[in-house]
């Protein structure tokens, strides 16, 4: 199957912002530097967000051992979100769940993996988690193992704006309408954009 450009995580990132708040759970975004996807809910604690158009959740450490610091680490909660079709525009799927659970998982699965001597060279701080059930058997299926955290609701994310469109105003429109869903946190069709060529 080819794979295309998948769905940008802006808006993967606006869909699950709608699921929490059909959930009654409103994220408010943290203040941050960068691409930060740290957010609050109403009762202070805090969520990283993630997306990931493969169904996989892929976590890096500081270093190949068990200690290492995970980019995970550091908030209450973790909110990922994919397509429910791998890199297809549509519903999307998301799973609010307790750092800590995120962080025992990973480590768990990583130690599994390095205790069947893997060529890693020893330098391995990829730690993967698939949401799949044809992962490798030590780290898959995380749908399924991770359910009682999937949000109910619906949101879709949008396709992603080629980049080989010449610069059309339609594609310009689009690619800032995935940016504000993104940044106020609202599914990109409640963002109307309005040119007035008439000047």
């Amino acid at each position: 199957m080819k794979k295309t450009d998948g769905v940008p995580n802006e808006s993967l990132l606006a869909a699950a912002l709608d699921l929490m708040k059909q959930g009654g759970k409103p994220l408010t975004k943290r203040q941050g530097f960068g691409r930060s996807m740290r957010y609050s809910l109403p009762n202070g604690e805090s969520v990283r967000v993630r997306t990931c158009n493969d169904h996989i959740l892929i976590v890096l450490g500081d270093k190949p051992s068990g200690d290492a610091k995970l980019n995970i680490e550091g908030t209450d909660w973790l909110l990922v979100a994919m397509p429910e079709t791998e890199r297809t525009p549509g519903k999307v799927k998301a799973y609010l769940v307790p750092t800590r659970v995120a962080v025992e998982a990973a480590r768990r699965t990583h130690q599994a993996w390095l205790g069947t001597n893997p060529n890693t060279r020893g330098s391995n701080t990829t730690w993967n988690l698939w949401f799949r059930a044809n992962g490798p058997a030590i780290a898959s299926d995380f749908a399924s193992h991770w359910k009682q955290f999937l949000l109910s609701g619906n949101a879709d994310a949008e396709q992603q704006v080629s980049s080989d469109t010449g610069g059309s105003i339609k594609a310009e429109v689009e690619a800032a309408r995935l940016r504000i869903s993104g940044v106020a946190g609202i599914p990109p069709s409640a963002v109307r954009i309005t040119i007035d060529f008439g000047n």
